[in-house]
């Protein structure tokens, strides 16, 4: 048994068939083909066998125990084609030349978890976002990095406050009830994305209404990562791609990949940017013309005491006018030998907001470690720790008068709410004065996170055909938040609820922990011509989310503590979910590797579902064949189709009837809640078929990708209303239910120009959708909104999943408009001359309705700024039965992105720096600079109802929009 274990390690640590008097050492040098400049990090492996190195940044390698024979050595970097070079017995020096693979083709995409496939095979239509890409314009957040440049991809902000607060939803509605938010992984391991509410409903007693939904305008915590450490994206829209993460996997998968560190000395990168943003768009306050018209709507005593002639005041202007400083400083060192790599980085970043006492602050350090421990053991760790702190202010929704686009309706700019001498008036018009509110009230988030991961490979076989691989990752995102909220008692608006000083406390801890682990095959002919990749694994995820708070009320000026408070109300939430999954997949590479076949399976169990043990299957199939050179200026052409099947697991809680604590004459008890679970609940399915074609043409100047797709989902999670004489008021199910959605994606990407010192490149995406209810075993229900009068969503069998219905008359209800845009497209372009380049970025969307309540209000009170009667017409419209008035069409076109850089010549850069400095560039940047709309709200991507799958689109008092500009200085050393 001894000698049985020796020979495993023998086996782990040391390689085989390397007979040390038959050995060689082998220098080499990788060029660009079209330039003659050095390619560094390029992979450079001699073919079936474990020798493998990586270029330096002076393209410089130098391979090492090479067996004294004819080898083929197979050389990759990124954006270049591999090439493979023979190298003969005796030979010591070779050069290598790559040719620029402009569209990435043979980039490497991953198909499985363990497994990839180069993108020219891909037998689906997967989105990737490199690094450059992410950062032509610095963005507050990765999802706003990456809006307009992943089709398939719907990217809306839920709020222009600090800090995020953004959801992403791929091909269209995938549930009613369920998850709405894609998984996220990075470097392997899943993270969460959690919205937790700041506590700010206790003021404004928004969920009060008839939306109980959370309308706290959170921060989502995918909002902490910094996009500076990304090195690229892929976005897995489809089933047959997401298949492989099983249950979890129905509203798309995105996986993170961070910055690895280079082979050579070395090397520091500082980025140094200064920014200003200010409000893109106000919407202003009707100019009354005399006292008559003033007492027409206010009455004469008001026109007497506050009107005079010609003075107006901008109270939105002193709100939201603050042009403020911010700041982003981000250094990194990479460098490392063949055995150890490592990237190091840090980020301090300070964003002002353009609202009084708004602002968002991040810091962050990363540390990524690859180590080779031999021929046939490498691991890798990561580790990331996150600071950020954001004030929000106060937006959205609210039923007691205290969000400023709730209270500036019915505030008259003859008013002038500013503070004098320091104390800020009552404002006669509302319950509050929006900036005493901002002064004074502090809506505070504060974040801790740390996310870790190992990764460890082992090389159990490695010859000429085969492989076996075995892969094995561990990790965990933890996070600790606290929500500081204080409504202090001077503001004008807290006696009203007689317990005048408002505080919640609320403390939130998240923990994810993640194992897994992969075995991975490997058969490849002798030729090359075939490959054949068997993969199997495990995955063990627990999460673990606790949510304590405290609500204070009746507070002595001063005093911020809930326990100093006369009266108090504890809260706590607990949700754990436990899931292991298993899966298989095979991946046959045939025909000269033209045709790609696919097939896999995943198995999933959840404690979220009914039966915790219970396992569901998800499984997957997907084809490619490439056509080379089929006809005229095409080059390839693949055909390709796939069909996959994916799950959203149930909330937590849902198979449960929560228990509810009150007090029964005099005595403390405890009821069943008025919700009754489903102690049978499963997870939602998915099923999705794919088909379309990418082609490469005009001699790779061009490509075009075209994909369509349906997917259905079955076995919807239904909220059901109940008679009263069950006792309970509704209840969670599975049901019959069944949503679809149809769509078509196009991606088109062109380089005209492709010159040493002149390129161009264009790209554009198109993206189209349409859902539809399909079946449904319960009357048609509404899910958000403010009833028919001013709009509502409703699910109703063979209509649209995101119809809004309302008033058509005065007695009849009708469909009014759609949420869903018609189409959305992007248009990119960028232009290097010489040392300049600019780059921008065009956003269209085309149709989509939001229910546009905050300008319902500033026109009940003959008060809206964009019409000279102050809104009269729309009023009159909707005074007449008609809820369109008010459910407006938000298409608009947003140049989104546009950066104008300079890389400063290297003499100058010695002699300003000097000579210790690699590079310099200097850029200014501008996001959200120019909109196109007919929306007549703030922005016509508003969402106040943080993320959901089917209430979206609605603006009722939202934190305004902004435009920002940046100078950033970029130095090498």
């Amino acid at each position: 048994m001894r000698r049985a274990w020796l020979v495993l390690f023998g086996l782990l640590l040391v390689p085989l068939g390397l007979a040390s008097a038959q050995e060689r050492v082998i220098n080499g040098t990788v060029m660009d083909s079209a330039t003659g400049e050095p390619v560094g990090n390029a992979d450079v492996a001699i073919r079936g066998t474990l020798i493998r190195v990586t270029a330096r940044d002076n393209g410089r390698f130098v391979l090492a125990r090479v067996p004294d024979a004819g080898v083929t050595l197979v050389i990759r970097a990124l954006g270049y084609h591999r090439q493979e070079v023979l190298v003969g017995p005796g030979q010591n020096q070779v050069t290598v030349t790559l040719g620029r693979d402009i569209f990435r083709l043979e980039e490497v995409v991953i198909t499985g978890q363990a497994t990839g496939v180069e993108k020219q095979n891909l037998p689906n239509a997967v989105a990737t976002v490199s690094a450059d890409e992410l950062s032509r314009a610095p963005a507050q957040t990765l999802e706003g990095a990456l809006q307009g440049k992943v089709p398939g991809a719907l990217i809306q902000a839920n709020s222009g406050a600090p800090g995020g607060g953004m959801q992403l939803s791929l091909r269209g509605v995938s549930t009613i009830n369920g998850s709405v938010d894609p998984l996220y992984v990075v470097d392997g391991v899943v993270i969460s994305n959690t919205a937790i509410a700041n506590g700010a409903n206790a003021v404004t007693a928004a969920a009060a209404g008839g939306n109980a939904s959370n309308q706290d305008n959170p921060v989502n915590r995918i909002a902490d990562l910094n996009p500076n450490d990304i090195e690229r994206i892929e976005v897995l829209k489809g089933g047959s791609a997401a298949a492989i993460y099983g249950a979890r996997a129905t509203n798309g998968v995105v996986i993170i990949t961070t910055k690895r560190g280079h082979v050579g000395a070395p090397q520091f990168n500082i980025s140094q940017r200064f920014g200003i943003s200010g409000i893109s768009h106000k919407l202003g306050f009707h100019n009354f013309r005399d006292s008559a018209e003033v007492a027409g709507v206010f009455g004469a005593a008001v026109a007497a005491q506050y009107f005079q002639p010609g003075v107006t005041f901008d109270n939105e202007e002193f709100l939201y006018g603050r042009k403020p400083l911010s700041t982003e400083t981000d250094a990194s060192v990479s460098g490392g030998s063949d055995a150890t790599r490592y990237y190091v980085s840090a980020l301090v970043k300070n964003d002002e907001g353009i609202a009084i006492n708004t602002d968002y602050g991040k810091q962050a350090v990363r540390a990524n470690l690859d180590q080779i421990l031999s021929n046939r053991v490498s691991f890798a760790v990561n580790t990331n720790v996150i600071h950020s702190r954001s004030n929000r202010g106060l937006s959205n929704n609210d039923n007691s008068g205290t969000s400023p686009y709730l209270v500036f309706p019915f505030t008259p700019n003859f008013v002038d709410l500013r503070a004098k001498n320091g104390v800020f008036p009552d404002n006669p018009f509302e319950r509050s004065n929006p900036l005493q509110t901002f002064d004074l009230l502090k809506n505070e988030e504060d974040v801790w996170r740390i996310i870790g991961t190992m990764t460890a490979r082992v090389a159990l076989l490695q010859s000429e055909r085969q492989s076996l691989n075995l892969l094995f990752v561990g990790g965990a995102d933890y996070f600790t938040q606290r929500n500081d909220f204080l409504s202090p008692p001077e503001l004008e608006f807290e006696p009203n609820d007689g317990q005048p000083g408002t505080v919640v406390l609320t403390k939130s801890t998240n923990q994810n922990l993640n194992f897994a682990a992969n075995a991975t095959h490997t058969m490849t002919a002798a030729s090359g011509s075939y490959q054949a990749t068997t993969s199997i694994g495990m995955q063990y995820q627990d999460r673990d989310l606790n949510i304590t708070g405290i609500l204070g009320r009746t507070l002595l000026t001063g005093q911020t503590s809930p326990s100093q408070a006369a009266s108090q109300d504890p809260s706590e939430s607990i949700e754990k979910v436990r899931n292991l999954g298993f899966f298989g997949q095979e991946e046959l590479l045939l025909m000269d590797r033209r045709l790609l076949l696919t097939v896999g399976l995943r198995a999933d169990r959840s404690s979220a579902n009914g039966d915790p043990s219970h396992y569901f299957f998800y499984p997957k199939a997907a084809v490619s064949y490439r056509l080379i050179h089929p006809v005229g200026l095409f080059d390839e052409i693949k055909l390709r189709a796939a069909y996959g099947q994916t799950g959203n697991e149930p909330l937590f809680g849902q198979k449960f009837s929560p228990d509810t604590s009150l007090l029964i004459n005099g005595r403390f008890g405890v009821l069943v809640g008025n919700r009754l679970g489903d102690a049978d609940i499963e997870p939602e399915v998915q099923k999705e078929f794919e088909t379309g074609f990418d082609a490469n043409l005009a001699g790779g100047r061009a490509t075009i990708s075209f994909s369509v797709y349906q997917k259905s989902i079955s076995n919807l999670l239904l909220d059901q209303t109940l008679a009263p004489s069950t006792g309970y008021g509704s209840r969670i199910f599975n049901s019959g239910g069944t949503l679809r959605n149809r769509g078509v994606e196009v991606a088109i990407d062109v380089f005209p120009v492709d010159h040493p010192d002149f390129t161009w490149r264009l790209g554009t995406s198109f993206f189209a959708n349409r859902s539809k209810i399909t079946s449904l075993p319960i009357p048609a229900f509404e899910t958000g909104g403010f009833g028919t009068s001013l709009g509502a969503f409703r699910i109703e069998e063979g209509k649209s999943a995101t119809q809004i219905v309302g008033n058509t008359s005065p007695t009849t209800v009708g469909i009014v408009g759609d949420a869903a845009p018609d189409f959305q497209m992007s248009f990119s372009n960028d232009i290097r001359w010489k040392r300049f380049t600019i780059g921008t970025l065009l956003d269209w969307k085309q149709g989509g309705d939001v229910i546009n309540l905050t300008q319902f209000l500033y026109d009940i009170q003959h008060n809206a700024g964009d019409v000279p009667d102050g809104g009269a017409a729309r009023r009159a419209d909707f005074q007449a039965g008609h809820t369109k008035a008010y459910v407006q069409e938000a298409s608009y076109v947003k140049l989104r992105e546009v950066s104008l850089t300079y890389d400063v010549p290297v003499t100058a850069v010695a002699f300003l720096f000097g000579s210790s400095i690699r590079n310099a560039r200097v850029s200014f940047s501008a996001r959200n600079l120019l909109r196109f709309t007919g929306y007549e709200g703030l922005d016509p991507e508003v969402s106040n109802f943080g993320n959901q799958a089917i209430a979206r689109n609605i603006d009722v008092a939202p934190f305004p929009p902004s435009r920002s500009f940046f100078l950033s200085i970029d130095l090498g050393f």
